[in-house]
């Protein structure tokens, strides 16, 4: 395995080891004009397990395969945390996501990105809802009033 630094033509670039012409090993890249990074292992050009920041701050810590998350894993978007398990590029099977400016959380099962089955969901305030999954997966809203269902929404990873 050697190891360097390649400038891509968009302005990215990636610095650490190398073999067969893909990075491998332990490296650091960066996309064009500084539009996240990635630094951690490397196998045959795909993410092992290292961190990736997006531009807008948001980070992900944990496994990849096959160039999606995978495996365990700790997502910060905004002031959520979700630390669980990812499925394909999704939180998937098992999970906690939670508020890290209030008491808002949610602790259960995932499907594809989105709350499914049972868990316990806790409101801001305490509160709790009412009753088990709602439509699409979703828990029952109702109860405690502060934040219900925002801990189900997804955006950018």
């Amino acid at each position: 395995m050697s190891g360097g630094r390649f400038d891509f033509d968009d302005g990215g670039a990636y610095c650490g080891g190398w073999e067969g012409g893909k990075a491998h090993g332990h490296g650091l890249c960066t996309g064009p004009k500084g539009q996240g990074e990635y630094s951690g292992s490397w196998n045959f050009g795909f993410e092992v397990a290292g961190v990736y920041t997006w531009p807008s701050g948001n980070t992900f810590e944990g496994y990849w395969s096959q160039g999606k998350r995978h495996g365990l894993g700790i997502e910060t978007k905004g002031r959520w945390l979700y630390k669980g398990e990812w499925t394909h590029g999704f939180k998937g099977r098992y999970g906690t996501r939670q508020s890290t400016s209030s008491g808002a959380k949610y602790e259960g099962t995932w499907n594809n990105g989105l709350q499914d089955g049972y868990g316990t969901e806790t409101y801001a305030d305490g509160g709790e809802p009412g009753g088990g999954p709602g439509p699409g997966g979703s828990p029952v809203e109702g109860g405690g009033g502060g934040e219900p269902g925002a801990v189900g929404r997804e955006s950018e990873g």
